[in-house]
């Protein structure tokens, strides 16, 4: 993170090797491990869309449709809680055992705000972009906030709306990738300015100011704004009382997997932030006070590199197609090899493969030795690192990617054979943009940067692991122990 504003730097705890510790590095895993400082396997979120295998469909990890939205009328997004987080996070834990204090979670997305907020938050916000306003739900018990219904998107950023995206960093555009290349991708047409009338009608075609906010850093900067908004009216850090507040910055995901993280867009979006947190630290003297609170600045995962830009050797795009194509291939050689006649794969994606093993069972095929020429077919694609079924790596083997996998591992959710691909490879993808999601250090490797109440200045370059987050901060306000059916969390 490029940091131009020195002071928060030259006062903070600076981790340079902070990184991830599970193998499916996705926006609501890593939420959810920050948040709780429990690895997938335990917290129960492993990633985005999870594969259930009790009932072979896939379906979004936060999905209840018990719920009913408050604050947007007849809003349009996926009803979600956190209801299916199985730890509490240090909201929860902060409330749990202060009990005037506050927990309060915003984000443009709904998993990075619902995760980090938990089960117990007053209220946790996100993004509608139709209305371009802040939308919950009545998981919360808390009354909806009246300010919080006008405070639009549209409103708080129309200058910005007006005027656009102009590219404007002083970084070196000899390290960035051209403004235009044929695998950036997404909502915009991909120069620069990025406007409203930009937005490419073949992806938007309504709610075109919300898409803006979306895939632009106004985005964040009107979560930063509501934020801001949050602490003033619910009274925040005003009395002796703790409260917390997390903040996704979910902007830089959206506009990353378009353009990728060598682009200008990325390099400019990372400028503007540099300057909003330094807005938002100086708000937070003003109003909380000096050495009153506590700020960590950290990452739910990293990116794969556009491979066409990479200086990974042999990363490689491997779109839809081909891998639809190969995984029907080495589907048609299993049932020869069988002596079967219908489909063995249920389901397969970039990060795996679930057999039928209903299918296989009614006709007596020794599971063991199917799975073995599984992954044996697996491993002699190109793209393909590894496949691994749960008996390789559910023991104390440390050897790479054997604890990422390990540590990602819930028996409910998930393809029963995890694949690993190349480093530097994109698998099941379109013709354009980049993604996350591999144990690689690129998708593992995030920032922490710790500032204010109880921290002292230092850097240190040792590896360490972003469970540790939330245990950290914990300790910082003298609580060393939370226990959960009889263990200490925080051991």
């Amino acid at each position: 993170m490029p940091i131009t504003h020195k002071s928060l730097l030259s006062k903070s705890a600076v981790f340079t090797q902070m990184h991830h510790y599970h193998a499916r590095t996705t926006t609501a895993a890593g939420h959810a491990t920050l948040a709780t400082g429990c690895y997938p396997s335990t917290h129960g979120i492993v990633d985005n869309n999870v594969y259930v295998r009790a009932s072979g469909i896939t379906e979004y990890s936060i999905l209840d449709t018990a719920i009913q939205f408050v604050g947007v009328e007849n809003c349009k997004l996926k009803k979600v809680s956190a209801a299916r987080l199985q730890r509490p996070t240090l909201g929860d834990i902060v409330k749990s055992t202060i009990p005037k204090s506050k927990s309060y979670s915003v984000a443009l997305k709904d998993r990075s705000s619902i995760l980090m907020g938990g089960k117990n938050a007053n209220r946790a916000f996100w993004f509608d972009a139709e209305s371009t306003r802040m939308v919950s739900s009545d998981y919360y018990h808390e009354p909806f906030p009246e300010w919080a219904r006008s405070f639009t998107g549209d409103s708080v950023e129309r200058e910005s709306i007006t005027t656009g995206w102009i590219y404007h960093t002083p970084y070196a555009k000899a390290k960035l990738d051209r403004d235009s290349v044929s695998y950036e991708c997404g909502k915009f047409l991909p120069w620069f300015p990025h406007t409203v009338a930009s937005l490419d009608s073949q992806y938007v075609s309504s709610d075109r100011v919300g898409n803006f906010l979306w895939n632009t850093p106004f985005g964040d900067h009107y979560v930063l704004a509501f934020a801001k908004q949050l602490i003033a009216k619910e009274a925040l850090g005003q009395d002796e009382h703790c409260d917390v507040l997390t903040v996704g910055l979910s902007a830089a995901d959206v506009i990353g997997h378009q353009f990728g993280p060598n682009s200008r867009e990325i390099a400019d979006y990372y400028y503007r932030l540099d300057t909003y947190i330094d807005d938002f630290r100086t708000y937070l003297d003003a109003t909380v006070g000096t050495g009153n609170y506590t700020i960590a600045i950290t990452a739910d995962h990293g990116v794969v590199p556009m491979p066409e830009f990479s200086e990974i050797p042999n990363a490689e795009r491997i779109e839809h197609k081909q891998f639809d194509d190969d995984m029907q291939h080495i589907d048609k050689e299993l049932q020869t090899h069988f002596e079967l006649s219908q489909p063995t794969l249920l389901a397969s994606s970039y990060s795996g493969v679930e057999p039928n093993f209903a299918y296989l069972k009614l006709h007596t095929i020794d599971t063991t030795s199917y799975v073995t020429l599984l992954k044996e077919k697996l491993r002699a694609l190109p793209y393909i690192a590894g496949a691994y079924s749960p008996s390789d790596y559910l023991n104390s083997d440390k050897s790479f990617p054997l604890p990422h996998l390990r540590n990602s591992y819930d028996p409910r959710y998930g393809y029963f054979i995890q694949t690993i691909p190349q480093k530097g490879n994109l698998v099941d993808m379109r013709s354009c943009g980049t993604t996350h999601g591999t144990p690689y250090d690129y998708d593992t490797h995030v920032p922490f940067i710790i500032y204010g109440q109880g921290v002292s200045a230092m850097q240190s370059d040792s590896t360490v692991f972003t469970v540790d987050i939330a245990p950290t901060l914990l300790q910082i306000l003298g609580i060393d122990e939370v226990t959960m059916d009889g263990v200490n969390l925080l051991k």
